[in-house]
């Protein structure tokens, strides 16, 4: 009954649940990484672990750079 949608239910197990996992742990991986002072790095991983999808999104769009740079906005 259900054959035809197996490729489909993969790729939304793949885009729903997989990706967004990886992104998160790619982004606590490398928040772990660097090497700025405690309280950013608390601070980011706080926002990833509450926020998953959005603090990951966030943390490579601006967190690297933000760490990389001290925290000074410029």
């Amino acid at each position: 009954m259900l054959f035809g949608l197996t490729g489909w239910h993969v790729m939304l197990v793949l885009s729903f649940w997989i990706v967004p996992f990886v992104l998160w742990l790619i982004a606590l991986v490398q928040i772990a990484k660097s090497k700025a002072a405690a309280g950013p790095v608390v601070a980011w991983v706080v926002v990833v672990t509450l926020i998953p999808l959005v603090g990951a999104i966030l943390w490579f769009a601006i967190g690297r750079r933000s760490l990389r740079e001290g925290g000074a906005t410029t």
